[in-house]
């Protein structure tokens, strides 16, 4: 039964992983490796321990090393975090931040422009 629960929750982090981060690959060590980078540094310990766990599991002997309060933590963390990502304001902030980088390169390639005019006498 724990078993069941613990593939559950194994699915549905590599779920959220995929739709709210993007993370690329075919298992969860491999989900959480590409994503790390845009994790919060708070959040990047709970991954690696998961990752850790995951690693350990298929080893009898080694999974007795895991600590399994600390592995739920990490988890219920790991997943909250990924439920409280809103998808379309990460779009919304990404375009934004574009629009701004490239409203700021016309307004110096205008002053530059203008700038240069001035110098030459042709304005």
């Amino acid at each position: 039964m724990a078993e069941n629960i613990a593939r559950t929750r194994e699915s549905e982090i590599s779920r959220l992983l995929r739709d709210k981060l993007g993370a690329r690959g075919n298992d969860l060590p491999a989900r959480l490796k590409h994503a790390r980078r845009q994790m919060p540094f708070k959040v990047q310990p709970e991954a690696a321990v998961v990752a850790d766990a995951l690693g350990k599991r298929a080893h009898p002997k080694l999974m007795k090393q895991v600590d399994l309060p600390r592995l739920q933590t990490a988890e219920r963390r790991l997943l909250d975090h990924l439920k409280a990502i809103d998808t379309s304001d990460r779009r919304k902030g990404a375009i934004l931040g574009a629009l701004a980088g490239l409203s700021f390169n016309l307004f110096v390639l205008t002053g530059l422009i203008t700038g240069i005019l001035l110098w030459r006498g042709l304005l």
